[in-house]
């Protein structure tokens, strides 16, 4: 066999593989990739609220502030106003401030509340609004995405402070709790409308100095030898990073628009988290409202 006979041979080879490569068809994506990735994204309404039933009560947070009275003809006229504007925004899911091992319970109330109108008279903003607003949604649940398994030591925090001779430190965070008492309470003195109220706890600036008092407060409090501060601050955010990791597993593909109603403290955190996700983008109650 002769050179140019055995060339020819090699480009017919090469050829012919070169052919099977270009035609080998390529793998289509499947219905759950391309779910993954929608057009849109998803959007997101905060809406962080103080605990309405703490009205003529303390509640738990470290901030101790007068509660407006939500059950009040003014206040249930201001929040209808609200729940008639978050119906046109329409989100697909409404989160609130429960576990997931209260979610049976949740379903349970929530039902009750749809037939027979059980829960009106309470305070709750879990029932006041959101479960108020799933029914005029026609929504079969409401979700449940708290995270308890985690630790407070505020006392802790304070005592180590006090040791560690940082007080100037317990001095700001004094003020800075006071400042919050007499700002919030004024609006309630006041019977500012409900949704001025909401404006302010879900203000940019309100939001920044919450998250601000674990990451550039509590974080540094203590001696070189003492982590409480920075375990507090961490446990915090832990929180809010499982509360997250709930809301994502919950959303579905179809889902084009979701509602987080929780205590504002925590939508500082959440806010934060939710700028990370490329598919999704928060929308403010304020938005919606004017």
């Amino acid at each position: 066999m002769n050179t140019d006979t055995i060339l020819k041979k090699i480009l017919l080879i090469l050829s012919i593989t070169l052919m099977s490569c270009n035609n080998t068809p390529i793998a289509e994506k499947t219905t759950a990739e391309y779910q993954s990735t929608p057009s849109d994204k998803v959007e997101v309404l905060l809406v962080g609220t103080s605990h309405w039933n703490n009205y003529n009560s303390k509640g738990l947070d470290v901030a101790q502030t007068n509660q407006m009275d939500i059950l009040s003809p003014r206040y249930q006229s201001d929040l209808l106003e609200i729940v008639e504007k978050i119906k046109e925004f329409h989100p697909d899911k409404i989160f609130v401030e429960r576990t997931l091992v209260y979610q049976p319970k949740l379903d349970s109330l929530f039902n009750l509340y749809s037939t027979n109108d059980w829960g009106k008279e309470r305070r709750n903003e879990i029932y006041q609004l959101g479960f108020r607003l799933a029914k005029e949604l026609k929504h079969e649940r409401v979700y449940g995405v708290d995270y308890r398994e985690m630790e407070f030591p505020y006392d802790s925090l304070m005592k180590s402070m006090k040791q560690a001779n940082q007080i100037a430190l317990m001095e700001s965070f004094n003020n800075d709790i006071k400042q919050y008492e007499t700002n919030y309470n004024q609006l309630i003195a006041e019977q500012k409308p409900l949704k001025d109220i909401l404006y302010y706890l879900n203000d940019p600036e309100q939001r920044k100095l919450d998250l601000s008092w674990y990451l550039n407060g509590a974080n540094k409090g203590g001696d070189l030898e003492t982590t409480v501060g920075s375990y507090l601050a961490s446990e915090w955010i832990k929180r809010n990073i499982y509360i997250y990791g709930l809301i994502q597993k919950y959303t579905e593909p179809k889902d084009e628009r979701i509602m987080i109603l929780m205590g504002a403290s925590h939508i500082g955190v959440l806010e934060n988290l939710i700028s990370y996700h490329p598919e999704w983008k928060t929308v403010e109650l304020k938005e919606i409202m004017e």
